[in-house]
C-alpha cells in the first residue's frame, strides 16, 4: 500500500494522464525533454518601406523603361510590357509596407527578366534587315560581267543571303534561345554592317592597293588594333595589307572565296600558326567542290570552319576580280577559281606572312 503523500501523487499523475487521453483531445507524454513546436515565421506585414527598398525600386523601374526603350528602337511590339511597367511603377508608389514594396518588387525583377530576349530579338532582327538593304542594294548596283564564261556577277555577294555571311545571320537567329544567343548575333551584326560600309566606301577610293587606306585606318581604331598587328583584306581590291601598330609596312594581291564560297567578312583573329599541312576535302569525291589531298606549307586559321589564310602554290594570278572564274595563266584548272572561302597567297607572301604574324594577331575582312 502506498503512503499517504504517495497515494496522492499517484492519483494526480493519474488525473494528469486520462485527462490529457481524453478522446477528441490529443494526447502528448509529458516529457521534460520534448522539443517545442515550431511556427512559421510570418512576414512582418506592416514594417515600414525603408530607403534602401525605395532605392532598389527606382533601380529596377529604371532597368525597365530601358529594355522597353530598346525594343521600341527596334520595332518590338511593347504594348504589353508598358502596361506591366506602369502597373508596378503605381504599385510601388502606393505600397504602404515592406511587405508589399517587396512583392512587387519580385514581380518586377521577373518582368525585366522575361523581356530580355524579345527585346534583344527584335534588335538582332532590325540589324539583319539593315545588313540585307545595304547587301542588297550594293549587289544590284554593282555587277561584274565574266568574259571567261559570260556570266554576270554581283559585287558584294559575301555579304548577301544567298552565302554569304547574311546567311551564317540567318542560321544563328533561327537557333537562338538564350540572352547570351542574342548578344553574340548583335555584336557580329554590328561588325558585318561596320565592315559593308567600309567596303562601300573603299571601293570608290583610287588609293593604289599597297598604300594607306583610309578605310583600313579607321576599321583599325574601331576594333581597337592600333597598337597591334593586324592583316587587312580588302574583298573588293583582293588585296591584303599588313599593319603594324598602324603603319603600313607591307601589302600583297590575294584571291578569296569564289561567289559560291565566299571568305567571311569579320573582324577575326590567327587561330593557329601550322607549317607544311594537308588540307583534305570534307565532301565526298562526287560533290563539285571536291578536292584531293592538298599539301599547304603555310596555313593561318582565322575562322574554325576552315577559314585560313596560307599559300596556293597551284596558283600564279592574284588580284582584282581572280574570286571569279578566269583563265590563270598556271594551266592549273583549280587556279581558274576563286577560292572555298580562304585567303589565297603565293607561296613567297605567305611565308612572309606567317613569319610575321603570331596567334591572336588580328585579320579584318571587307
Amino acid at each position: 500500500m502506498p503512503s499517504g503523500q504517495s497515494a496522492l501523487r499517484h492519483s494526480l499523475f493519474s488525473i494528469r494522464l486520462l485527462f490529457l487521453c481524453i478522446p477528441g483531445i490529443l494526447c502528448l507524454p509529458l516529457n521534460a525533454c520534448q522539443a517545442p513546436l515550431k511556427q512559421a515565421v510570418i512576414p512582418n506585414q506592416t514594417a515600414e518601406i525603408s530607403t534602401m527598398q525605395k532605392s532598389e525600386g527606382a533601380m529596377q523601374l529604371q532597368t525597365f523603361q530601358q529594355w522597353i526603350s530598346l525594343m521600341q528602337q527596334y520595332g518590338g511590339d511593347t504594348s504589353t510590357f508598358q502596361q506591366q511597367y506602369t502597373s508596378d511603377q503605381d504599385a510601388l508608389q502606393h505600397a504602404t509596407t515592406r511587405y508589399n514594396y517587396n512583392t512587387t518588387l519580385s514581380t518586377l525583377r521577373a518582368q525585366i527578366i522575361t523581356i530580355k530576349i524579345p527585346a534583344l530579338r527584335s534588335e538582332a532582327q532590325q540589324l539583319q534587315q539593315n545588313l540585307q538593304r545595304l547587301a542588297s542594294s550594293w549587289e544590284q548596283q554593282h555587277l561584274y560581267h565574266d568574259n571567261y564564261n559570260n556570266v554576270t556577277y554581283h559585287m558584294g555577294f559575301e555579304y548577301d543571303t544567298n552565302t554569304g555571311i547574311g546567311s551564317w545571320v540567318e542560321e544563328d537567329l533561327n537557333s537562338a534561345t538564350t540572352v547570351a544567343d542574342y548578344q553574340q548575333i548583335i555584336e557580329s551584326l554590328n561588325i558585318y554592317l561596320t565592315n559593308i560600309r567600309a567596303m562601300q566606301t573603299n571601293a570608290v577610293d583610287i588609293t593604289p592597293y599597297n598604300q594607306v587606306h583610309r578605310t583600313d585606318l579607321q576599321l583599325i581604331k574601331a576594333y581597337r588594333r592600333t597598337t597591334q598587328k593586324v592583316l587587312v583584306i580588302s574583298l573588293t581590291e583582293q588585296a591584303m595589307r599588313v599593319y603594324d601598330h598602324g603603319r603600313l609596312v607591307n601589302a600583297f594581291l590575294v584571291t578569296t572565296g569564289r561567289p559560291e564560297k565566299p571568305s567571311r567578312p569579320g573582324n577575326w583573329w590567327v587561330e593557329s600558326h601550322e607549317r607544311n599541312i594537308i588540307f583534305k576535302a570534307d565532301v565526298p569525291q562526287n560533290d563539285p567542290y571536291w578536292y584531293p589531298n592538298t599539301p599547304i606549307n603555310y596555313a593561318m586559321q582565322y575562322h574554325s570552319d576552315g577559314y585560313f589564310v596560307h599559300d596556293s602554290w597551284w596558283r600564279v594570278e592574284y588580284g582584282p576580280n581572280t574570286q571569279f572564274p578566269h583563265q590563270d595563266t598556271a594551266g592549273d584548272t583549280a587556279a581558274d577559281l576563286g577560292s572555298h572561302g580562304c585567303v589565297n597567297m603565293s607561296k613567297a607572301d605567305a611565308e612572309w606572312v606567317y613569319n610575321f604574324v603570331s596567334l591572336f594577331t588580328g585579320i579584318i575582312i571587307y
